[in-house]
């Protein structure tokens, strides 16, 4: 019996590709043949899960610092919708070329990749979307989310993009709901989630060991100490002043900590590095999660979710909107706290650790969080509901 072949589709970040592994892993397990467009910097990941990685040239600029700068100037937040339209006119052509004669029996999207929704209304192919972020419904969108919160900076980056002089229509079609849209987070999590119809399944985060991301360096010590990381994922990350507050903040302390700077930062270039200390450009996020006692954390969906899969508490110091977002559910729902960049000091750090360790009532409800996200079934539950849709379809 011929395999049924599933084209995945998504952008060149960590972000969005790293929740798809355990779940692209699983549909290869299950039988299917698997292709995953992807850039040199992910063939690694892709060939890990047994996918078939087909590689593609990119024109986004994942430079932290870049982004980083983008952010803070609200000059430049219209750039962002501008380069994932260009993206989109780069790429879909390349992937098209791919699979002009390897038609797919299911394509299935992230939500911010455009080209797998557009390849799949141009091949006639059903279509699964992955909401690697909050879903939208009729309900709940971003733009209400930020009424209700004020956050200023989210509002003028949502005006910019109806309001930016190109087209946006098929742009905004990327937040319309599937058939079937997958949710890396538990319906727990999700603002307004009893609001989803069963289009949605909230299958809470997809994980799976990243070999590619891991080395022989055994960062955490058997010394009885608590273990505290403190990341700013793989994108914002650039901010140097930051970790030498961490670092002023937590020297010499009870805490073993354990802090990645990304790779616009080199660790040799903070001096007078306490003996607590571990700083490393990179670390498998994952596995020093699962001996954690807290992390301070950009409020990344994906560090969010994989914290709370392990029963972490958070202290949040968003990056950009989306995390600001996040920032104010995780303290909304009790799960840690949320401090704004511009107001974080060395003393402030101090204090909202000292309000999250070893707090009782804010642990149990971490503890429940993750109760939820085991319940939700995680990569396993994904590849079910994909397998469940996609079978009437191939039906003879």
């Amino acid at each position: 019996m011929e395999q049924k072949h599933i084209a995945i589709f998504n952008i060149p970040a960590h972000g969005h590709i790293n929740p798809t592994l355990a779940l692209t892993k699983k549909l290869v397990e299950r039988g299917y043949r698997v292709t995953y467009p992807v850039t040199d910097e992910f063939v690694a990941a892709i060939e890990e899960t047994g996918a078939e990685p087909l590689q593609y040239r990119s024109t986004l600029n994942i430079n932290p610092q870049t982004i980083r700068e983008m952010m803070k100037n609200k000059e430049d937040m219209p750039q962002a919708p501008k380069m994932f339209m260009k993206e989109v006119e780069e790429v879909l052509p390349q992937l098209e070329e791919l699979y002009q004669h390897d038609r797919p029996d299911l394509i299935v999207y992230d939500f911010m990749a455009m080209t797998g929704k557009l390849i799949a209304e141009k091949l006639g192919v059903e279509a699964v979307r992955l909401c690697s972020t909050y879903a939208q419904n009729e309900h709940f969108q971003f733009k209400d989310l930020v009424e209700r919160m004020q956050i200023e900076k989210v509002g003028q980056q949502v005006s910019d993009l109806k309001n930016a002089n190109f087209s946006t229509a098929r742009f905004e079609e990327l937040f319309e709901p599937a058939k079937l849209n997958i949710v890396f987070m538990p319906r727990a999590f999700q603002p307004y989630g009893d609001t989803f119809d069963e289009r949605f399944r909230f299958v809470g985060p997809s994980l799976a060991e990243r070999k590619f991301q891991n080395n022989n360096e055994q960062l955490v010590k058997d010394d009885g100490r608590p273990v505290m990381l403190i990341s700013l994922g793989t994108a914002f990350n650039a901010w140097s002043e930051f970790y030498s507050m961490c670092i002023d903040a937590f020297r010499d302390t009870k805490w073993q900590v354990i802090m990645s700077v990304g790779a616009a930062i080199d660790p040799e270039s903070f001096e007078d590095i306490p003996d607590n200390f571990s700083i490393r450009q990179s670390v498998p996020q994952l596995e020093i999660l699962k001996k954690a006692k807290l992390f301070i954390t950009h409020g990344g969906m994906n560090s969010t979710m994989e914290a709370l899969n392990e029963g972490v508490p958070l202290v949040v110091i968003p990056q950009m909107p989306e995390q600001e977002m996040t920032a104010r559910r995780v303290e909304e729902l009790g799960l840690g706290r949320h401090l704004q960049p511009e107001a974080t000091t060395v003393q402030r750090l101090q204090e909202a650790v000292s309000q999250v360790d070893d707090n009782t009532e804010l642990l149990n409800r971490v503890k429940d969080m993750q109760e939820n996200i085991k319940e939700a079934g995680g990569a396993e539950k994904a590849a079910d509901e994909i397998e469940a849709f996609f079978k009437p379809i191939t039906v003879n």
